[in-house]
């Protein structure tokens, strides 16, 4: 072990006793205005099965700060010491807690049934003499409108944890015709997810004779270490250098 790795490894030790200690009985905030419940911080500072999780994330910061710029850690005999710039570090138990109860949290989103994306319409009542004022949403008719698959698509509501997001999409045998978990061919692997322009291209290549192919909308969660084959936002066209990873459909 370095000493550079001894060290913030005791840090970690320390830090973590500080920060659990300053937390208890308190709340954390959440964008200035939601506030994790004191129960639940303290049930997370307080279980043994999380102490070593966290630990490892502070050491891991710590450890490339360190590295980065010892000098701001080191005495003036050359050693290794705690200075105020150390319990930055600390506050990585607060963004676990939050990560935590983030995972507890759900949200209600209108979802294509087809391919799974939130990129959806349906039908309301509006008023059109006061700017299409919204009304309500039309009960009992739950056929609307995907924006990504671009098809008619019965949209129903879901529930999600609190930080789901799309993290892209892949193609897949459509429901029926395929085996399941079948891949489009130029797919690299099931791992793998793509910008929706990626997808689409692949939806559109007819050199697949008459297989028959749809899109899935992959959410966090959805795929375990994700390889992307694209940069940026999932939805938005792709610059060169991303579209050149997609076996030459583009």
């Amino acid at each position: 072990m370095t000493k550079e790795e001894k060290f913030a490894n005791e840090m970690s030790e320390l830090l973590f006793q500080m920060r659990t200690e300053d937390l208890n009985g308190l709340m954390i905030f959440i964008n200035n205005t939601e506030q994790i419940p004191v129960d639940f911080i303290d049930k997370i500072i307080n279980d043994p099965v999380h102490f070593p999780q966290i630990k490892k994330r502070i050491y891991a910061t710590l450890l490339e700060a360190v590295k980065s710029k010892p000098s701001d850690y080191i005495n003036e005999k050359g050693n290794f010491h705690y200075t105020h710039k150390i319990y930055d570090h600390a506050h990585i138990v607060d963004s676990y807690i939050q990560e935590m109860y983030n995972e507890t949290q759900t949200k209600c989103l209108y979802i294509c049934t087809h391919c799974n994306s939130d990129n959806v319409q349906v039908k309301a009542w509006v008023k059109p003499n006061q700017g299409n004022l919204y009304v309500d949403e039309i009960e009992g008719d739950e056929l609307g409108w995907c924006d990504d698959c671009n098809l008619t698509s019965e949209i129903q509501t879901a529930k999600l944890k609190k930080n789901a997001k799309v993290l892209g999409f892949q193609v897949i045998g459509e429901d029926g015709t395929k085996e399941e978990g079948e891949i489009h061919p130029h797919m690299d692997a099931s791992f793998c997810i793509y910008s929706l322009e990626q997808a689409r291209a692949m939806l559109d290549d007819n050199n697949n004779g008459d297989e028959q192919w749809q899109l899935l909308t992959i959410w966090s969660g959805d795929v375990e270490e994700p390889t992307f084959m694209f940069e940026g936002d999932p939805r938005e066209p792709l610059t060169m250098k991303a579209s050149e990873n997609t076996n030459g459909l583009f």
